[in-house]
């Protein structure tokens, strides 16, 4: 039987809905989110390749030398090693392992090592997705190629007298709970 201010021994926690914090590849809500643009970078920080975890899943975004802008799996379809550490290319990245190259949508474009005649290239694809640039944010379409969306310009960019500005949110785990606070950026 309760009491007045019994909080102390009504504590209970319900257990956490699997199908709702769950967001990997296969999973109910990872497979709702991915039917959305979401963002992945900053523009500003494309100085060079960078790895980031989105999803449950772990890829790297990269501006080519033509400017194109590539969301790739992390690891090298050739031998694993992660592209983070890739060199960006005038069309593409070129992995640091052995030097395979790939375009921003995935295709291989050079396969270094290979006899001359080789037509392994055509065969080997690395896991790639859309992206779209705007607002300083790099956005990437995670779902079914199918199923893509066209990428939503709501008008609330567009506020006369206001410009939209990207600003960062960093989570900061504690003993207690994971908190969030905003950065604010010049």
């Amino acid at each position: 039987m309760s009491e007045p201010f019994d909080g102390y021994r009504l504590r209970a926690v319900p257990p956490p809905d699997i199908e709702l914090i769950q967001v990997g590849p296969g999973t109910p809500g990872g497979e709702y989110l991915r039917r959305f643009w979401q963002p992945v970078a900053f523009v500003r920080d494309l100085e060079r390749p960078l790895r980031v975890r989105i999803l449950g899943e772990d890829l790297v975004v990269f501006r080519d030398g033509s400017g194109r802008i590539g969301v790739l799996h992390l690891h090298c379809a050739h031998r694993g090693t992660s592209l983070e550490f890739g060199v960006p290319l005038e069309h593409g990245i070129r992995c640091c392992y052995h030097g395979w190259a790939f375009d921003v949508d995935g295709r291989c474009l050079e396969t270094p090592g290979e006899p001359r005649r080789s037509r392994l290239k055509e065969r080997v694809w690395q896991g790639a997705y859309p992206t779209r640039e705007f607002i300083g944010l790099v956005f990437a379409y995670l779902g079914p190629p199918e199923r893509r969306p066209a990428f939503p310009v709501f008008d609330s960019y567009d506020v006369p007298g206001h410009r939209l500005m990207p600003a960062a949110r960093f989570t900061l785990p504690t003993a207690w709970t994971r908190c969030t606070r905003p950065s604010f950026t010049r």
